[in-house]
């Protein structure tokens, strides 16, 4: 009996002990879950570590050089893109930034950060119940796949991004103003691998993001705009992420489109293609007066954008399913679809007309017009009030 009792005793005893160690287990597990998606400085390292021998830092000489190249170069680009679009701007460009791939990890990472935010205040609002130690662990497994996958995301583009005009979406507003990135590493390198002359290339990459300039500062309303678009888009695809493993099934198992429109609710459809139809636009009007103003500024502009698009269309086979994968091929497309309709809408009107589309956001053609300039064309010219950017 008292050797039953003794064993009794020390049962209740592990039993306790266990159980204490199950209830501070579960605390630690809530505790290190937290509630974020993403652990940014985890992501940062990640993307470092990944650009491996690609992390080679601008010297003192190489970035003041660089910078008073860029200077120059769209001090003499702005006039003459002001003469093709029709229209001074309001200011001048602001002054460029030259960077390294590190430095352009920093940059862009602050924007997935304040994105990321969204999302989760809005996963975190739809959350209902208490926190359980299932939930967490699926936090802390989930996170740790999203870091690995941002930080090789980013590392990947710090490698391809050559300029950049960063719209300054978290400061979205009449008075904000964009800056024009150089990522130099990249520009140089691509001009060794084109056998370009490197003041050519450098002056081909300038005078493109600069385009993008003119469009954001002499529209005042288009910044915000564009922010209010991109934030749409971003909440609808966490605010609505129910049945996304169906959908994501049913999407493999179709054709037809691209497998991110085929994986998105209707609504989440029709805020994406605005966002797309938008972009589209940017990247063919830019793209558009680059190549009318690229005669008058580079005497061997031809040779250089033929070699550029050369090398957009010779990506190996990894980098081409990066880009399917993440949805940036959609970017390539953007360029062909917004060039035709900027081309077809000014052959069969004139410049003035096109640049009716800067004039208010009703202006804007939807996805269904971009493809399609003949339906953009006939609702402008018929008054029919709406954005068509809602249309179909």
């Amino acid at each position: 009996m008292t050797r039953n009792a003794s064993r009794l005793g020390m049962g209740i005893v592990v039993g306790g002990l266990l159980a204490m160690g199950a209830t501070v287990a579960q605390r630690e597990i809530l505790r290190r879950a937290g509630t974020r998606l993403v652990d940014w400085e985890a992501v940062r390292g990640i993307a470092r570590r990944r650009l491996g021998a690609y992390d080679v830092p601008l010297s003192a000489g190489e970035r003041a050089a660089a910078d008073a190249f860029y200077r120059d170069a769209l001090l003499r680009i702005e006039p003459v893109i002001a003469v093709e679009i029709g229209s001074e701007l309001p200011r001048a460009i602001e002054v460029p930034a030259v960077i390294d791939r590190r430095e352009w990890i920093d940059l862009n990472l602050a924007t997935f950060e304040a994105l990321f935010d969204r999302v989760e205040r809005i996963m975190l609002d739809a959350t209902q119940g208490a926190d359980t130690p299932g939930r967490a662990l699926a936090r802390i497994l989930n996170r740790s796949i999203g870091n690995q996958q941002l930080g090789f995301l980013l590392a990947f583009l710090a490698r391809k991004v050559l300029g950049q005009y960063d719209v300054s979406l978290l400061a979205a507003g009449p008075a904000t103003r964009g800056r024009l990135h150089f990522v130099e590493p990249n520009i140089t390198a691509a001009a060794v691998a084109m056998r370009l002359p490197l003041d050519q290339f450098r002056t081909f990459i300038a005078l493109h993001e600069a385009t993008h300039a003119f469009e954001f500062e002499a529209c005042p309303w288009l910044r915000e705009h564009f922010a209010a678009l991109v934030a749409d888009t971003v909440e609808q695809l966490a605010a609505d992420s129910g049945g996304l493993g169906a959908r994501l099934r049913s999407a493999m198992a179709r054709r037809g489109g691209h497998w991110l429109e085929r994986v998105m609710t209707p609504r989440q459809l029709e805020t994406f293609q605005r966002t797309q139809a938008l972009m589209s636009l940017l990247e063919g009007y830019s793209n558009h007066v680059m190549n009318a103003a690229g005669e008058r500024l580079l005497p061997g502009f031809g040779q250089i954008h033929d070699r550029f698009e050369r090398r957009n269309e010779n990506r190996g086979a990894l980098e081409r399913a990066i880009l399917r994968l993440t949805g940036l091929d959609l970017k390539m497309e953007q360029y062909e679809a917004g060039e035709r309709f900027v081309v077809e809408v000014q052959a069969a009107r004139d410049r003035a007309f096109l640049n009716r589309v800067w004039e208010d956001p009703s202006m804007l053609p939807s996805l269904a017009e971009i493809r399609e300039p003949s339906r953009w064309i006939a609702r402008v010219e018929g008054g029919i009030e709406g954005s068509g950017e809602g249309r179909s």
